[in-house]
């Protein structure tokens, strides 16, 4: 399960803004991004249009291609 949560940090705690739908004692990975930092990618995020639309799917045969193997 992937959950996207907002949290405010205070005294050395993270305070989810609304409550969580985890059982007691869960334990998760935390990935933090400030909320007012911008994403470093966001000025090239979809600069490049090749017109695929199967990268993901044919990821390795488009690695193969490009490095003649």
């Amino acid at each position: 399960m992937t959950l996207t949560v907002e949290a405010v940090y205070r005294d050395g705690v993270l305070k989810p803004k609304h409550p969580l739908t985890l059982a007691e004692g869960t334990e998760v990975r935390l990935t933090l991004n400030a909320v007012d930092e911008e994403d470093p990618f966001a000025d090239i995020i979809g600069i490049c249009h090749s017109g695929r639309r199967d990268g993901a799917a044919n990821h390795d045969q488009y690695l193969k291609q490009k490095h003649g193997r």
